[in-house]
């Protein structure tokens, strides 16, 4: 059995660190923090690692979240925020948005995105866990609210450890070249960018495959990547060369006319109906 544990410890040069603080409650926030800040410290993380943005409110979080985020130059996202219960269920609403979206950031780009929101009853209870002492985070030992600014700053250093001991899930230098061909290759089937290959009918391989209208398929099967279906009708295939001499020989093996002189396109039930039709209208 393979174990993984992380502990809290110096991040060294991973990434930097974007705090990102609701400004609403400030005075609540203001020390969540200051709790971060001198957490980080503790652990070695240098000042030039550290941004430390401002935003209007909790619900604006996920916002920059997403936007550090995806800037490869960082390595986690700390998001403190303080929502206080009112007389509405507007508390409610602002609380299951940015939990579920911070979660879902975190989940996506595979990084910590730490939901460090006090969601409070009453002001009392929003002083007690933004406090400037530390304490324990044991609950069952008794009630130890702590500072909860803090304890966010070292779940995401005791996060980024734990990523950094697990083993990576693919080399980028061995699947670099698979990768930008596949990148490649994507690119064309949107843009319907494909290169035109000259096939010679006569090469082509008749495949019995069952089909229910009875009409065999043709695959070129000369070179790497080029066996693909071309059209049942006769005509130009897709080099825009005739086939109609290969399509030719395989009908009169099979006992069937063919008559070049006519269009491929018009059958015996289309020149019926467009006899009947020119005799109504001279009727």
């Amino acid at each position: 059995m393979t174990e993984y544990e992380g502990f809290p410890c110096a991040p060294g040069d991973v990434g930097k660190i974007a705090i990102v603080v609701s400004k609403f409650n400030r005075t609540i926030t203001d020390r969540l923090l200051e709790g971060a800040l001198a957490k980080l410290r503790q652990y070695m993380v240098a000042e030039d690692q550290i941004t430390v943005v401002r935003v209007p409110g909790a619900f604006e979080l996920p916002t920059l979240a997403q936007r550090f985020a995806s800037d490869e130059e960082y390595a986690a996202v700390i998001c403190l925020g303080c929502v206080i219960k009112g007389e509405t269920r507007h508390d409610e609403y602002i609380n299951s948005a940015v939990s579920a979206e911070l979660a879902r950031i975190g989940s996506e780009y595979c990084l910590p995105v730490i939901f460090g929101v006090l969601t409070c009853d009453t002001v009392q209870q929003a002083e007690a866990r933004s406090g400037v002492e530390e304490v324990g985070k044991d609950k069952t030992l008794g009630e130890q609210p702590g500072n909860k600014g803090a304890e966010a700053a070292e779940a995401a250093l005791e996060m980024l450890d734990l990523l950094g001991k697990l083993p990576e899930l693919y080399d980028p230098e061995e699947d670099e070249k698979e990768f930008s061909s596949l990148s490649r290759n994507s690119d064309r089937y949107v843009r319907g960018d494909f290169e035109t290959v000259d096939v010679d009918p006569d090469a082509l391989e008749e495949i019995d495959d069952d089909d229910e209208d009875g009409e065999p398929w043709f695959v070129h099967g000369g070179k790497f990547g080029s066996k693909e279906p071309f059209g049942r009708q006769e005509g130009k295939g897709r080099s825009g060369k005739s086939q109609f001499k290969g399509n030719e020989d395989r009908r009169e093996q099979k006992g069937r006319p063919f008559d070049k002189s006519k269009s491929h396109k018009q059958s015996g039930h289309d020149k019926k109906h467009k006899k009947d039709g020119g005799n109504r209208g001279r009727k």
